[in-house]
């Protein structure tokens, strides 16, 4: 015989014996197997249920009490997100399983990096996998009035070392690289665009009567205006076209966007450069950034213009630049930028 807890009844199957709680409160229908098989503890189980269900009523949800995904979701239609964020948050979701968001918690963030990451994993990656993407979601809840602020430990990464060219060693780069790809080499070592932001100049956003460049799409979401030097002002207008992207194929067509991977689709390419450059294979597409920026500061001395042209967020994130190039290189450096052969415009200056 069914017997009531608190408003909610409570049934036992008879060909199981499981007690299901069933009833219908501020006007949500409840059907939910009980967690025990005693009745006890079944009818407190349904006035716990009970009570949440009017409290969220009269006061609304607690926080922490929405689920994940529904904070998940609602970061996803606030603003642009691309293919690969959304691919990444939804490995998260089903490595995190049907969780609320005050279950969003250190632990939760270790088996979601156990399911997902391999057994090695440097932090760095389980940073940017995993800490990242869920601090994002959380803060973005946090605003929203839906939980707490994110707490998270974050792993320690190692300091690394910045890879940098020196001028004469991105002369040779240059002298190994194609017609496509030292276009592209010389853009990033010209003024500093991330690869997808150099792969995204459109010609639109390219003034050569000015030697400005306009990057609409950046890592922080805030539009940068570059500064190009006079060499690479020189190679884009001796370029045959003036509409659409910029860097191109070597058949004429724009780089595929693929996500924004970073360079990616070049692969070969760039190794296939570095190799007859006699460069460091270690090399990264990404160094050539790093390059710019250290050349910007031995030649500027103020990394607050450096913060500002390369586009970081804060003056911490230019600090590996300030010590990186030794002294020396300075007439190196204005005489790639002007386009001369880096030996040659030093003994012209000079002279």
């Amino acid at each position: 015989m069914p017997r009531r807890g608190s408003g909610l009844r409570i049934e036992r199957r008879p060909d199981t014996g499981a007690i299901t709680i069933i009833g219908t409160v501020a006007g949500q229908r409840i059907r939910k197997r009980a967690q025990s098989d005693n009745y006890k503890l079944a009818q407190e189980e349904a006035a716990a249920l009970e009570t949440e269900l009017l409290r969220t009523q009269w006061h609304g949800p607690r926080r922490g009490t929405r689920p994940f995904a529904e904070a998940v979701t609602s970061y996803l239609e606030t603003l642009p997100r691309t293919d690969s964020t959304k691919a990444r948050l939804n490995r998260i979701l089903i490595a995190a399983g049907d969780v609320k968001l005050a279950a969003v918690n250190q632990q939760l963030a270790n088996r979601i990096a156990r399911k997902m990451l391999a057994p090695d994993a440097i932090p760095a990656t389980v940073k940017r996998g995993v800490i990242t993407p869920l601090r994002a979601i959380l803060n973005h809840a946090y605003k929203q009035g839906w939980c707490d602020p994110p707490r998270f430990e974050v792993p320690r990464e190692g300091e690394g070392r910045t890879v940098y060219l020196l001028p004469h060693e991105a002369s040779a780069l240059l002298a190994g690289a194609g017609p496509s790809m030292r276009v592209l080499i010389q853009l990033i070592l010209g003024c500093g665009p991330r690869m997808s932001e150099a792969l995204e100049l459109d010609w639109r956003d390219v003034d050569l009567q000015g030697a400005r460049a306009m990057f609409w799409r950046t890592k922080g979401g805030k539009p940068r205006r570059a500064v190009l030097p006079p060499g690479l002002v020189a190679t884009l207008a001796n370029l045959s076209y003036r509409e659409g992207r910029v860097i191109r194929r070597p058949d004429g067509r724009p780089y595929a966007d693929r996500e924004r991977q970073g360079g990616g689709q070049m692969k070969t390419a760039w190794r296939a450069t570095k190799a007859r450059a006699g460069i460091d294979p270690e090399l990264h597409q990404h160094d050539l950034r790093h390059t710019w920026a250290s050349w910007h500061y031995a030649l500027y001395r103020d990394p607050l213009k450096l913060k500002l042209e390369g586009g970081w967020g804060s003056l911490d994130q230019v600090e590996r630049y300030v010590h990186l190039l030794p002294e020396g290189h300075e007439e190196a450096i204005r005489a790639f930028w002007h386009g001369a052969d880096v030996d040659a415009g030093i003994a012209e200056r000079r002279a």
